[in-house]
């Protein structure tokens, strides 16, 4: 049929034929070289319609060709994988609304409960890396691999994963970020090689707030460092080390809604 009874038949209008039939997404059956009329079978139009819903739901056009690509009984794990990353982004982004509407309410200082436990001295093996925003989720991922390969030699983990900020990481500038896996005491410099290292801190306190998988987001999760120094400055109590992310539960098989880690700063008294 002519692309005009296509249209018609699907209510896609001409522009989005040519969009789609350009960027490969739904190519005419055929083409007449003499004119450049396009013509499009009945089997496409189950694709047409596809192509509609998938709009619907704000699916862009790549993600939509790599549904199309796929066998019929894999689309549907792609349209759930493609969801689920949905969902968590809105209740990233509700919390982050909740959190903004409550520093605009007159009298509504704190949205957060900043805590405090105390923990001990602790050895660490750790990498550093200079990063910009984006670039702290892949960096924490591919280090924490090769961090966990030489905790193993070295006797196993031994305390949840923390990533420490030497300097601010932000829109306006790249920082110093170090992974660090805590392993057993005694562990030397002289024990791991290459761009490992081993850190020792001393026992101490810290000021935390516990987040979900959901608000370790950037930059929603900068209001809860916010948070923590606003605590410690109302407590008159000082820093004593850097700002560090405490992952005490795993982080991408989490449910959106469940507390994966904490937002900490130790301090002294």
């Amino acid at each position: 049929m002519s692309s005009e009874a296509f249209s018609r038949r699907t209510r896609l209008s001409s522009k989005a034929l040519r969009l789609y039939a350009e960027s490969g997404l739904l190519p005419p059956a055929e083409v007449d070289p003499r004119n450049g009329y396009r013509y499009y079978g009945d089997h496409q139009e189950t694709e047409a319609r596809l192509i509609i819903l998938l709009r619907g739901l704000d699916m862009p056009l790549g993600m939509i060709a790599a549904v199309l690509q796929e066998d019929a009984d894999r689309r549907a794990g792609l349209l759930a994988d493609y969801w689920a990353g949905v969902e968590a982004t809105r209740l990233a982004q509700r919390h982050l609304a909740a959190y903004v509407m409550s520093q605009l309410m007159h009298g509504k200082e704190t949205l957060m409960d900043v805590r405090t436990r105390e923990y001990g001295a602790t050895t660490y093996v750790t990498e550093r890396k200079r990063v910009r925003p984006e670039e702290i989720p892949d960096f924490i991922r591919s280090s924490c691999d090769r961090l966990a390969a030489v905790a193993e030699g070295l006797g196993g983990w031994a305390g949840p994963l923390t990533t420490i900020y030497r300097s601010p990481v932000n829109d306006d500038t790249d920082g110093v970020v170090e992974n660090a896996v805590p392993v057993r005491s005694g562990v030397l410099p002289s024990d791991v090689s290459g761009a490992t290292n081993v850190l020792v801190e001393p026992a101490g306190h810290l000021a935390f707030v516990r987040l979900t998988q959901a608000e370790v987001v950037y930059p929603q999760i900068l209001t809860a460092y916010d948070e923590v120094y606003a605590w410690l400055s109302r407590e008159g109590l000082t820093p004593s080390l850097p700002p560090r992310e405490i992952y005490f539960a795993p982080f991408d098989d989490a449910h959106p809604e469940a507390e994966v880690c904490d937002v900490a700063v130790p301090f002294s008294r």
